[in-house]
């Protein structure tokens, strides 16, 4: 009884902040509803305008957050967000508030700040967001008792980590970031384990950039597994193998991603080395740039790399668009692939 129940029931538009005219507002129609426990109509009528001002939030947050992230994050955005609406708001009027039944409901407008809103999103954003939001793909293969095996047992292991920790997982040949290596089993033994068999396995992956060939990390690890039969003892010992190096992984290669995100750019048409000389002083003064270095030069293409403080190749692509002494052209992004060509 003591959860309050509240649903959103209008939005009326977008307007100018009355505290700050450079800012915006959402205007939102909002309503909020609580139990009146023991007689307290005044104690459930304070919690139904907390409600209602949580609903009107909340309305504003799912126009702005995929339906995917409201799920994903659905407690971080009520503990971080709705539960502290008040500081979201900048103003409401009460439209209505009435008691119904063994309820107290209270419409409000409420006028909820976009620039603050859409600032905590981001701060909600997920590691691998926040550094490019590559996505992984998966090539491993399997042997069994020397033998090749179809079977993805170890991808699958490894894949289903990294969806969890936020990355996105895609096709190998799309991917911005390749794991790839080899998962091998063998027959232990059958002795003393009542029945059983146990084979032991070893997983040597390494994650490497698809357009740069840049290794950001490598893992080996290795387990056992036990099972009634030999293909289900070596299923689980793979298994087991990837799942203990999956969280080394994991996080060598966001510590790489943190420490050197770097873009492989392919810039077309520079005419002479005097351009491409003018393009990376250009580089180098972006703040946003910590380094570049030019890896080819060749029939008027330059392949550089970019070291980036913080983004991947759509913050440069941003960045270099802005640009006006040296126009470029953006003709494809990836996460940490970029192809242009100069203006």
């Amino acid at each position: 009884m003591a959860a309050a129940i509240f649903a959103a029931v209008g939005c009326s538009g977008t307007r100018k902040s009355s505290l700050n005219p450079a800012y915006e507002t959402e205007v939102v129609e909002a309503e909020g509803m609580a139990p009146i426990v023991e007689g307290d109509a005044e104690g459930a009528k304070k919690t139904s305008l907390h409600e209602a001002m949580k609903a009107a939030l909340g309305l504003v947050v799912g126009v702005y957050v995929s339906q995917d992230a409201m799920v994903s994050k659905s407690i971080l955005i009520d503990e971080n967000i709705t539960s502290q609406s008040e500081g979201y708001i900048e103003k409401y009027e009460t439209l209505k508030e009435w008691r119904d039944g063994d309820f107290y409901k209270t419409r409000i407008r409420a006028h909820v700040r976009k620039e603050d809103l859409a600032a905590k999103l981001r701060n909600l954003e997920s590691e691998p967001q926040k550094l490019g939001n590559p996505v992984i793909g998966f090539d491993i293969k399997e042997s069994a008792d020397g033998k090749a095996q179809g079977s993805d047992y170890a991808a699958l292991e490894l894949k289903n980590r990294f969806a969890e920790a936020g990355f996105l997982t895609g096709e190998k040949e799309k991917a911005d970031i390749l794991i790839s290596g080899e998962a091998q089993t063998a027959f232990n033994t059958r002795e003393g384990l009542g029945g059983f068999v146990s084979y032991r396995a070893g997983v040597s992956v390494s994650a490497v950039k698809q357009g740069s060939g840049e290794t950001l990390a490598s893992v080996q690890e290795s387990a056992g597994g036990i099972d009634l039969n030999d293909p289900a003892a070596a299923r689980a010992s793979i298994i087991n193998a990837a799942k203990k190096a999956a969280e080394p992984l994991k996080e060598k290669v966001l510590k790489a991603l943190r420490e050197k995100s770097i873009v492989r750019l392919n810039l077309a048409k520079v005419k002479t080395m005097n351009d491409l000389s003018e393009f990376t002083k250009l580089l180098r003064n972006i703040p946003a740039v910590r380094a570049s270095w030019v890896r080819g030069y060749n029939n008027s293409v330059a392949v550089i790399d970019v070291a980036m403080h913080k983004g991947g190749a759509a913050d440069l692509s941003q960045l270099l668009m802005k640009n006006a002494k040296l126009p470029v052209k953006i003709n494809r992004t990836s996460s940490y692939d970029l192809d242009a060509e100069l203006q």
